[in-house]
């Protein structure tokens, strides 16, 4: 199918960036495991004042998939996690370990995290997947940092 090329096809985001760069706290996953789907920030949609990006999360990991290390950001940020469970939107299909101000979280549910500007979060690690989980994360910065 093609892309749409009409005069606003410059906000569309269709495809993950291809030498997207990372701070050193996230971890690099095997693609296999960790599919990302897009990413919107300045450099792919020009004039954008915040980032996006979503993943699909499967099952395929010999143990665990950790996300990133203990970190902080200079902006609020959102991450979600949702499972695919169709007959129990809430159930996760995964365990969730995510620390929050030094503060270790479990969660097997869908979910979303607001974490402030400042507070440190991580490390966020995946274990136990039986089904896909979308990842999503978004903040106030024009790209990942």
């Amino acid at each position: 199918m093609e892309m749409h090329k009409g005069r606003n096809a410059k906000y569309i985001v269709d495809t993950p960036k291809t030498n997207a760069k990372y701070p050193p706290y996230r971890v690099k996953n095997d693609p296999k495991v960790v599919k990302p789907v897009v990413q919107v920030d300045a450099e792919t949609v020009p004039g954008a004042g915040f980032y996006a990006e979503a993943k699909w999360i499967v099952p395929g990991a010999a143990k665990e998939v950790k996300l990133c290390e203990s970190h902080t950001h200079d902006f609020n940020e959102v991450l979600g996690f949702f499972g695919l469970n169709y007959d129990n939107i809430q159930d996760l299909g995964a365990e969730i370990e995510i620390t929050i101000d030094n503060e270790k979280n479990i969660v097997d549910r869908s979910f979303s995290a607001c974490i402030p500007a400042g507070v440190q979060h991580g490390p966020v690690i995946i274990r136990n997947i039986t089904r896909p989980i979308i990842h999503a994360s978004s903040g106030i910065a024009s790209h990942y940092k």
